[in-house]
């Protein structure tokens, strides 16, 4: 059976697009630490996580997901479920705003945050 080029291409377009939209949010995934702070020895406290996908800005004991996502421009609003790691509790939060300079730097609650990797660094 030879399948027509046109649908071969119209499927490679969509198998694709898939995967540039499978990140919510335009930032490399891993561990970001405030500007001014070394990646080595930042403390649990100090650091938060993007793992791509759905998952939201997390903390060191929480591990969050997107349920609504707005955006203008390179501000990000987001309104998630977060729930500590260990007990499975949900963590009550507001809407998050980002201000996404570019994909190692953005800017939450009064702080900018740099990219540091995907481990982290004691």
């Amino acid at each position: 059976m030879r399948v027509p080029f046109r649908f071969a291409c119209l499927v490679s377009l969509l198998a694709t697009s898939g995967a540039i939209a499978a990140d919510m949010l335009p930032l490399k995934k891993g561990i970001y630490v405030p500007v001014g702070r070394a990646c080595k020895g930042a403390s649990n406290a100090e650091i938060v996580n993007y793992w791509g996908g759905k998952s939201s800005i997390g903390a060191a004991q929480g591990e969050c997901t997107i349920k609504r996502l707005t955006h203008k421009g390179n501000l990000y609003t987001l309104n998630d479920v977060c729930r500590d790691i260990q007990s499975g509790d949900e963590i009550v939060g507001g809407p998050t705003v980002l201000r996404i300079s570019n994909p190692s730097n953005f800017r939450m609650s009064g702080t900018n945050y740099r990219y540091c990797g995907t481990k982290v660094q004691f």
